[in-house]
């Protein structure tokens, strides 16, 4: 009887054991991962006569146009990628006679300065893209290719690709410039394709190719607008809304040398997912011999694009933006140019050239941003950005 008693107890010890053997195993945590860029964006870069004059340096007889951008060089060489307008072709390297107005031909250094201010990409679709004809084009890509400064909106064989594409922390960033005027000047008959001029046809072709290459965002410069109008057009809307619903998720809008509103929008595909998406309808200048009126600034703005593992697509949110103006004083005989941080209501900036008139303008641009801006938003709806691919 104790030898039965035993044994049954063996029994359940060995029971018990095998139960511990095949007990079942918990499946690990999911971990999310994240990456970010930061994108920084800057309006136009227009180089009129006064200020390719303004970067010549007789001791060595050649151009440099650092000193415009030296304190806007952090905040843009902070961001992960910066993209700006270069508004004016680029002459041959050997070539001395710069125009301006109303055809432009800039000295190739400010395409230097621009990169050595913390630029990675411009946008070169705009309606002066012509002013010179092919050899502009020819010599403004050259030079870019030359310094390996990136750059979309033009191209000189039609085998090239309309886009560039950069990659960044782990995001793949499709690039598109492209301009609705070319201000009267025909595409060349034997090379249409060497300004990106918007074309709703094409343009579906271009976004899948970019969708071929697997890219997680896309951004398109756009030169439209009616010049000088600091709200967007119904076209202006149109056409950005055109550029959201085709595929684009970014629409950053130069031409009209006035700040003008930036807004979300969300868009639904096909699909049935939505995409939280980001326009600004005009970034204003960046550097400009405009000094009137709300031609005289514009803003810098950083967005954050942000990839999750665990969701399709990228979420677009504003960081900042950042307003600017441009300073320009006499010294020697000529005029300088730097362009400026508007940092606040009240200007405290130690700057010995700033003179009391222009601290007072300074003042006065933040509070027409502010104002301008301000009031856009109240009387739109602004939904908050919602990551692509979210239903």
């Amino acid at each position: 009887m104790k030898k039965t008693i035993w044994l049954w107890i063996i029994l359940g010890f060995v029971l018990l054991a095998g139960r511990a053997v095949i007990s079942p195993t918990f499946s690990k945590k999911v971990v999310e991962e994240i990456s970010i860029v930061r994108l920084a964006a800057a309006g136009d870069v227009i180089m009129h006569l006064p200020i390719v004059r303004s970067g010549y340096r007789p001791e060595a007889d050649s151009y440099d146009f650092r000193s415009c951008f030296e304190e806007v060089r952090d905040y843009l060489s902070g961001a992960d990628v910066a993209v700006a307008v270069l508004e004016s072709p680029l002459a041959d390297g050997k070539d001395r006679q710069f125009t301006g107005y109303p055809t432009f031909k800039a000295p190739p250094a400010i395409a230097d300065a621009l990169q050595w201010a913390g630029i990675d990409l411009v946008f070169t679709a705009h309606n002066h893209s012509l002013d010179q004809g092919i050899a502009g084009v020819q010599h403004t890509l050259a030079h870019l290719n030359r310094i390996g400064l990136a750059q979309t909106g033009s191209r000189l064989r039609p085998e090239d690709p309309e886009y560039a594409v950069i990659d960044k922390n782990g995001i793949r960033m499709g690039f598109l410039s492209y301009t609705t005027s070319t201000n009267g000047i025909p595409l060349p008959a034997n090379a249409p394709h060497v300004v990106n001029v918007l074309d709703f046809n094409i343009l579906p072709k271009t976004i899948a190719k970019l969708k071929e290459l697997e890219v997680d965002v896309i951004i398109a410069a756009l030169h439209d607008g009616v010049e000088y109008q600091r709200l967007p057009s119904r076209e202006q809307q149109t056409v950005a809304r055109k550029l959201l619903e085709a595929g684009v998720d970014v629409v950053l809008g130069s031409h009209v040398h006035v700040i003008q509103p930036y807004e979300y929008q969300t868009v639904v595909d096909k699909d049935g997912s939505s995409r939280g998406c980001f326009v600004a309808y005009s970034l204003g200048n960046f550097l400009s011999n405009q000094q009137w009126r709300y031609s005289d600034c514009g803003l810098m703005l950083t967005l954050e694009l942000e990839k999750s593992s665990l969701r399709p697509g990228v979420t677009v949110r504003l960081d900042n933006h950042q307003p600017v103006w441009v300073h320009r004083y006499l010294s020697q005989g000529r005029y300088e140019y730097r362009i400026k941080m508007v940092k606040g209501p009240v200007c405290d900036d130690p700057d010995p050239r700033l003179n009391n008139a222009a601290k007072k303008r300074i003042e006065e641009v933040w509070q027409e941003i502010e104002d301008h801006l301000t009031g856009w938003a109240k009387e739109r709806t602004l939904p908050q950005p919602s990551s692509k691919g979210e239903k």
